[in-house]
């Protein structure tokens, strides 16, 4: 019987880190092994579905060119995920309906969220929360999703990790002045388990087009969103885009 090959060992393949003795037995052994092929695709997929959904938006253009721009990658991104969901979501998450969706599913109410995680045993109690929308009601979403989450791991006794990870117009919610910068702030005091993350490429794409970013003192920076999401997802954490 072939030994089980790590989660580690998975996404270093797809990053292209192992070397080539390594690469290769890995490749001639997904030849006969159905169950690890599928693993490496569903690594491989999950990466490429979130960096086409979730790509930061052009810099400044004419507002027509903006608007048509985003009607074509939203479509792309969609139908990207329409392809590919059929074909992995199904044994992405067949490793989450316990522990993860059974502790998630009371709190979430929203039965459109959908959590995903990459780990054969993913961690219901670090979760990560994706915004990439300004719309009132998505940062409102947000920010309510992790109230309850946070609030019923404190009445369990369950030692949650969250982190709201904010990139393209969803870096809003992490401005100051912001209308939801006081909720932020209670949350915080509140909850010390829980960190607001912004992505620093967007801030600079702002930048580039003259704006000033000034973020809530509660904020910290990672390169990129779609970096520290990735990260994440290796480490073993739950992503919910919200």
């Amino acid at each position: 019987m072939n030994p089980s090959v790590s989660d580690e060992t998975l996404h270093a393949f797809v990053d292209g880190e192992l070397d080539v003795a390594d690469r290769e037995v890995l490749t001639a052994r997904m030849q006969t092994d159905t169950e690890l092929a599928r693993r490496v695709c569903a690594v491989r997929t999950l990466r490429d579905m979130v960096k086409l959904a979730y790509a930061e938006p052009p810099a400044a253009a004419p507002q027509h060119t903006v608007r048509l721009r985003e009607r074509i990658v939203r479509r792309c991104a969609l139908g990207c995920f329409v392809l590919f969901a059929g074909l992995i979501v199904g044994w992405m998450l067949r490793g989450m309906e316990s522990p993860v969706m059974a502790t998630l599913a009371p709190v979430l109410h929203d039965t459109a969220l959908q959590p995903v995680s990459l780990a054969r045993e993913p961690d219901p109690n670090r979760i990560l929360l994706h915004l990439d929308s300004s719309k009132p009601e998505r940062m409102q979403g947000a920010l309510d999703q992790a109230d309850r989450l946070l609030t019923e791991a404190d009445r369990k006794g369950r030692p949650m990790q969250l982190e709201i990870v904010a990139n393209s117009y969803g870096l809003d919610l992490l401005r100051a002045g912001n209308p939801y910068a006081e909720r932020i702030e209670r949350i915080g005091r509140r909850h010390a388990n829980v960190q607001w993350v912004a992505c620093s490429q967007t801030i600079a794409r702002l930048n580039s087009q003259g704006q000033t970013v000034t973020l809530l003192p509660a904020a910290r920076t990672a390169p990129t969103a779609i970096g520290e999401i990735v990260t994440r997802l290796q480490q073993g954490w739950t992503y919910i885009r919200v």
